[in-house]
């Protein structure tokens, strides 16, 4: 089998060679421990002497002024440049030069102010005076240890039991919860259209009109949650509706209000105006709800967005391509960071994901990604561009959400590439994040799951199922360190949330939409969560779930990936959505076949049925755009002979008549490749996917898996 699994193999050696039976060898042992430790001390000294050579500039706050630090510029005269944050600047034409002077002086400063602007919200160039040539990567404002800055506990010392959409404070008191979220919808606060709002403040020389109403229901809303000793997570969002002006500085150039399905959309981060907007809010509600005095109530942190990697429905952005997505939420998250840093030590932030893992909600590239490409996406961008402490807000819901035996998922395997993360699989989330390339400072990110429910089924065993589900669920999280919260959704049923009965109280049927009805079972059982009469109370869920007892709820060990990870790259030409372009030779059918396990991401593949004589082909004709230096495209795929009862078939590709692939495979053998098409780069291209039976057409079911082009760095 060509498709490789990276493993990990953690084990611990014992060996004690210092034993009194044998002084020789323990005098052999020690001298070898000196040489390998002197030889460890060279390869860090050359380690770190290596690093001084990569250019690097870091960029720390002080209350009046940015302070500079680089090594490793072999340029005498620098100029330092500063970047707007806004994701349609350019780096070149919209930078400024804040400093310049010779390179030996390794740190430089410059006021923090430019007029009433912060310049914290942007980043800084190293380049070479004169050319203007840039050296090493642009950085954000990374360090803040040199503000005096708030520093109270964001909330209590909160258990993890948490509850959203409370209906009734009293009840959620007798339930014992400590956690709760609030919706904050920036276009509720914001009035930007008032010539004299009713309310307002300044933000960086601009006065920020605000809602009066809106701003006393939420200080209403925080104050009650404070004095209850409940730690509040916000829910940051920007609600677009079909009749959003389009000229809302709040709407993202690439939102068409006709197209928003739900209405949580993405922030505009394209924009001066409106990054300001973004920044100005998220300065405002970090120094209104962090006061040690608690006025008007605390904030304990902030997911920024929703479920953005189905951004079609939840974090709508128009139809963009992961890579853009990334950049735009990547901006909102840095903005973010840099907003509430410069307030709070300790106001955590939080990119929000859905359960689809390594699986995409949607086959459609334009219109969701995997919340695994956003994590990897965001945490590479952290790192070029200066590591923050970026969070990560879950919703674990139930592969199916209207089945809440989530210990049935099968798409929820414990594998670090596992289509999704339920609440069966929940370990692999903060293992997946425990990789050293994720750290922050030698520390896992926070997990809150900030949205889940189980539904109650109809039926005499309806609530039992979601009793025993929140059990399982609840014993996971307590079991696991990093996840820091476990808001259930919901108080009570909604009777407009398609058909869900995830309520801990049922609806109580009235044309009242907060009606509050009966409490289900699920009710004692949170109630009795985190007290000394837990198990107790938990008992019935274990036959329920098939278990004799809690004890390893959680596993520590993972099975090996399977999937072939390429790195991703830009779309140029996916041949199965072309596939009505192409030619057909020699072939009795051609047909689209998804390729995988329940619990691995399905591909789509083509897959060709040759005749028992000659060569079948299935013949591209298509133009490649031309790439610059430090590109390439490549055809990438999997050849898959895609029935085991197969006696072989021979597979290639040729690229304007020249073999470029050739394999023979046996029934069940799948082989990865990757062709380099430089040499036809900016020219029109043939591309032949040829396969031969070889004289026995059973079973040959040879498929092309996922087979395209693509751009890549």
């Amino acid at each position: 089998m060509a498709s490789q699994a990276v493993r990990s193999l953690w084990a611990q050696h014992s060996m004690d060679p210092m034993t009194p039976r044998l002084p020789d060898f323990r005098l052999l042992f020690l001298r070898a421990f000196l040489a390998a430790f002197a030889s460890l001390l060279g390869s860090v000294a050359s380690s770190f002497a290596a690093q001084d050579t990569i250019p690097f500039i870091s960029v720390a706050a002080k209350e009046d002024a940015l302070h500079f630090q680089w090594h490793g510029v072999e340029a005498q005269r620098i100029e330092i440049r500063e970047i707007p944050t806004h994701t349609s600047a350019d780096p070149v034409r919209d930078s400024t030069v804040v400093w310049e002077g010779n390179a030996t002086e390794g740190s430089a400063e410059i006021a923090r102010l430019d007029g009433p602007r912060d310049r914290i919200y942007a980043k800084y160039q190293i380049a070479q005076t004169g050319t203007h040539a840039a050296i090493g990567e642009a950085k954000y404002v990374t360090d803040f240890s040199l503000l005096k800055n708030r520093n109270p506990s964001p909330g209590p010392a909160a258990g993890k039991k948490g509850l959203t959409c409370i209906l009734d404070m009293n009840d959620a008191k007798a339930l014992g919860i400590q956690q709760v979220n609030q919706n904050i919808d920036i276009g509720g606060l914001i009035d930007w259209q008032s010539a004299s709002p009713s309310a307002s403040f300044e933000f960086e020389g601009k006065r920020i009109g605000l809602r009066a109403n809106v701003v006393e229901a939420l200080d209403r809303d925080l104050l009650a949650f404070h004095s209850a000793d409940t730690r509040v997570t916000g829910i940051l969002l920007n609600i677009v509706g079909k009749h959003t002006p389009r000229n809302s500085p709040l709407l993202h150039p690439l939102t068409d209000p006709a197209t928003v399905v739900a209405g949580p959309s993405a922030f505009n981060t394209a924009t001066t105006e409106g990054l300001l907007y973004y920044r100005a809010i998220l300065h405002w509600l970090v120094e209104r709800y962090t006061r040690p005095d608690a006025k008007y109530g605390r904030l304990g942190g902030l997911v920024i967005g929703n479920e953005v990697q189905s951004h079609w429905e939840w974090y709508h952005m128009g139809a963009v391509e992961p890579a853009v997505l990334l950049r735009e939420y990547g901006t909102a998250l840095r903005a973010a960071d840099l907003a509430t840093r410069s307030q709070h030590e300790d106001f955590p932030i939080y990119l929000s994901l859905d359960h689809h893992w390594a699986l995409p909600a949607t086959q459609d590239p334009l219109r969701g990604t995997s919340g695994m490409a956003v994590v990897e996406g965001i945490n590479e961008q952290a790192r070029r561009e200066g590591n923050f402490p970026w969070n990560v807000a879950y919703h674990p819901y139930p592969e199916n959400l209207g089945e809440p035996r989530f210990w049935h998922d099968r798409t929820a395997p414990l594998r670090f590439d596992a289509p999704r993360i339920t609440f069966h699989n929940l370990e692999v989330l903060p293992a997946f994040l425990r990789q050293p390339q994720f750290l922050y400072e030698g520390k896992s990110r926070r997990i809150a799951l900030t949205e889940q429910g189980f539904h109650t089924i109809p039926g005499p065993d309806g609530e039992t199922l979601q009793a025993a589900a929140y059990g399982l669920a609840w014993k996971k999280v307590q079991a696991l360190p990093e996840v820091e919260a476990f808001l259930y959704h919901r108080h009570v049923d909604h009777p407009h949330e398609d058909g869900l009965h995830c309520g801990v109280r049922a609806h109580d049927g009235s044309p009242n939409v907060l009606g509050v009805g009966p409490a289900r079972k699920i009710w004692e059982v949170m109630q009795k969560a985190g007290t000394a009469e837990e198990d107790q109370a938990f008992a019935f869920a274990l036959p329920v779930i098939g278990r004799a007892d809690w004890s390893n709820v959680v596993a520590t060990s993972f099975e090996p990936s399977r999937a072939t990870r390429r790195e991703p790259g830009k779309l140029v030409f996916d041949f199965v959505e072309k596939r009505g372009e192409a030619r057909q030779e020699n072939l009795q059918a051609v047909e689209v076949r998804s390729i995988g396990a329940p619990d691995e991401v399905p591909q789509r593949g083509l897959q060709e049925h040759p005749k028992a004589q000659g060569a079948g082909l299935l013949s591209y004709q298509l133009r490649l755009p031309a790439h610059g230096n430090e590109e390439s495209e490549l055809l990438v795929f999997d050849a898959l002979l895609n029935h085991v009862k197969s006696h072989g078939i021979a597979f290639a590709v040729r690229v304007d008549g020249r073999e470029m692939f050739h394999q023979k495979l046996a029934g069940g053998e799948r082989a990865s490749a990757e062709i380099d098409l430089a040499s036809w780069s900016g020219r029109e291209v043939s591309v032949q996917f040829v396969v031969d039976a070889l004289g026995d057409p059973s079973y040959a079911w040879a498929t092309w898996v996922a087979p395209r082009i693509v751009l890549r760095r």
